[in-house]
């Protein structure tokens, strides 16, 4: 009996060591995590004013995470509460790209959105298929109709706000290359997209308030209070940001990832009246109140920045903290109304322009 336990044990510490090697080396040489910057982005990362000589730094003191009753559980992921997701599949509509014009703007769900201006077709944060290193970790919820990377038209401008996986995806990135001329991204992630095929030629690094104009449209970096990285020992290795987006048609603010702070308020006297903000309104919870806003919080944004219509973004596809699915999109129109602002709700894959937009309820038909 002895020998049999003592067997059992050794066999228990040798799967759990081939774990532990396995689990390391995928971190180490899985190119889902990025690559390494090279010397010349280096060289800029080390120039920036938000770059202490280690890592990036938010303009303003800011922590991961603040003291919370309200404790995340692994378990609430694997067994959500009655409500926490949808029971059904989304309304959705087919995105027809043969049918896409100036003017028009599509949201596929989190912070993908697609838009056109001055005949220049822009992305942003493209996630398609998972918002985790593993793909099968966070997948989006099911929904009517799938739009998919080959349903694209050929995209001129891909931003990306940060290289979180809910915003940068691999795969995503990997399968829309040919159809995209340029990417413009915060200063250090440009690595990750040499890692993944993207060539050196189509990738702008920009820092906090620099500027690229493709074509007709200026395309501007702006801060944001958040923190960056994809593995356990890079944070704060790359920058993260918002956008500002200018046409001659055309004034757009896209958040990425924020908590609340007053540059809102300096990027709307700098750039503004903005004709349609994307505004972060999901994921948030009491731990995480200084690097994501309440839906409350990006009411007040939108005001900050002088926007004529709030459009609620980082919800509605993926299960990503404790609230119940539809509470983000819930206290921000209540919040809304309260403070006589315009809010745009059209369904995931649904063509809109700022001023013909759908304010519907489609939430309250999913179960």
């Amino acid at each position: 009996m002895k020998k049999f336990i003592w067997r059992l044990v050794k066999s228990l510490v040798a799967l759990i060591v081939v774990l532990i090697i396995s689990i390391t080396l995928f971190m180490q040489f899985a190119p889902v995590f990025g690559g390494k910057p090279d010397e010349i982005t280096i060289n800029k990362i080390h120039e920036s004013e938000n770059f202490n000589g280690e890592i990036f730094h938010n303009l303003v003191p800011t922590v991961l995470e603040t003291s919370s009753n309200q404790k995340i559980s692994i378990l609430n992921f694997i067994f959500p509460p009655d409500g926490k997701n949808p029971k059904e599949s989304l309304p959705a509509k087919y995105f027809d790209k043969n049918n896409f014009n100036n003017g028009d703007m599509v949201w596929f769900g989190h912070s993908t959105i697609l838009f056109k201006t001055h005949d220049v077709t822009i992305m942003t944060d493209p996630v398609f298929y998972s918002a985790a290193p593993v793909s099968f970790l966070v997948q989006p919820y099911d929904m009517d109709v799938v739009n998919t990377i080959n349903g694209l038209p050929e995209i001129d401008v891909v931003l990306i706000s940060h290289d979180h996986y809910d915003h940068l995806d691999y795969r995503a990135i990997q399968e829309m290359d040919a159809k995209v001329k340029k990417f413009i991204v915060p200063l250090g992630i440009k690595a990750h997209l040499q890692r993944w095929g993207v060539a050196d030629n189509k990738v702008l690094e920009l820092d906090w308030y620099e500027d690229e104009t493709f074509s007709s449209v200026k395309f501007t970096l702006t801060p944001s209070r958040h923190f960056s990285g994809r593995g356990l020992s890079d944070r704060y290795s790359t920058l993260w940001g918002s956008w500002v987006v200018k046409s001659e048609s055309l004034s757009l603010f896209f958040s990425g990832d924020s908590g609340y702070f007053d540059e809102f308020k300096k990027i709307g006297d700098m750039f503004g009246p903005f004709d349609i903000a994307f505004l972060e309104n999901g994921a948030y919870n009491p731990a995480w109140s200084q690097i994501h806003m309440y839906p409350e919080n990006s009411v007040q944004a939108s005001i900050d920045l002088n926007a004529k219509i709030f459009f609620p973004i980082h919800w509605g596809k993926f299960d990503l903290s404790v609230h119940q699915w539809t509470d983000p999109i819930l206290r921000a129109k209540k919040a809304a109304e309260h403070n006589n602002v315009k809010v745009a709700t059209p369904l995931i894959g649904e063509s809109f322009t700022t001023t013909h937009y759908s304010s519907n309820v489609w939430w309250e038909s999913v179960k």
